[in-house]
């Protein structure tokens, strides 16, 4: 990952499509990497979602009530 960004969240792919947008609608620059393995299309639907480390606190609280919304 590029140097500069920090793991923020592993969940599903449908999980971290939708946060990816919350963070982008708030100016959070975001990086997502995906398990898939290349050559091979093999996929465990899981992502990881990097935050920008300049802008972790400002993702913190919109990923903490975006989780409180999945888990409810």
């Amino acid at each position: 990952m590029k140097e500069g960004y920090v793991l923020a969240l592993k969940e599903s792919r449908i999980i971290i499509s939708r946060l990816r947008s919350l963070l982008e609608e708030n100016d959070v620059s975001v990086r997502v990497v995906s398990d898939t393995i290349p050559g091979y299309e093999i996929s465990f639907n899981i992502d990881e979602l990097f935050v920008l480390k300049k802008h972790l606190a400002l993702a913190e609280p919109i990923i903490k009530e975006y989780k409180k919304l999945i888990e409810s």
